[in-house]
């Protein structure tokens, strides 16, 4: 059943996501509505998956690895420690990501966080554009990619989060901007091993 009214708390994560938006995302013109770019297979994986951010990760990088494994995919860069857990981003050529966002690791739970980058899509066919341009996913779209969604209106933007199908234990986040699409989007675990997104 869909969920369409502040049925979460705004998670830390959603604010990592929006950290790059700031007021720009305040200011979006609305805008005609973009086709999704990639339709899931009967197994419910996209066509393309070379471009999918999946219910487990990215090519080869995956929601659990430790910090050495994901290292070892040659995806990620630019290494940050943020209190206990460690932040990279995913490297230019996977595509241009927003910033504030990032691939996080926890000490215990490896990699917890997949962002997504303006060249990828979930399984369902959802994408992202940026505060400068029109591209993305509307909220409709959303709606009908996933059958179980909750939304978030407190903060700057509303936050969709969905629990990712074959994935039990993880869910997308997408942040929203005032022209009615989805302007960042990542794939977090939901337990987060004390980075700090899920609170």
């Amino acid at each position: 059943m869909h969920n369409d009214k502040n049925s979460s708390p705004l998670t830390a994560m959603s604010g990592t996501l929006l950290a790059g938006l700031g007021a720009a995302a305040l200011v979006f013109a609305p805008m005609q509505a973009h086709a999704d770019t990639a339709a899931p297979s009967e197994d419910g994986t996209s066509a393309d998956n070379e471009s999918t951010l999946g219910p487990d990760g990215y090519k080869s990088l995956e929601l659990g690895q430790s910090e050495e494994e994901a290292l070892a995919t040659d995806l990620i860069t630019d290494r940050q420690q943020i209190g206990d857990c460690t932040w990279y981003n995913l490297k230019k050529s996977e595509g241009e990501q927003n910033p504030g966002s990032g691939v996080v690791i926890s000490p215990d739970r490896g990699v917890v966080n997949i962002p997504g980058t303006q060249s990828l899509n979930t399984p369902e066919g959802i994408t992202m554009g940026s505060v400068n341009n029109d591209k993305g996913s509307t909220t409709e779209q959303i709606e009908n990619a996933y059958d179980r969604y909750t939304v978030d209106k407190t903060g700057p933007v509303p936050i969709y989060t969905a629990p990712a199908p074959g994935n039990s234990k993880a869910h997308y986040i997408f942040a929203i901007g005032e022209d009615d699409k989805v302007k960042d989007l990542g794939l977090t675990s939901d337990d987060d091993g004390g980075c700090g997104l899920n609170d």
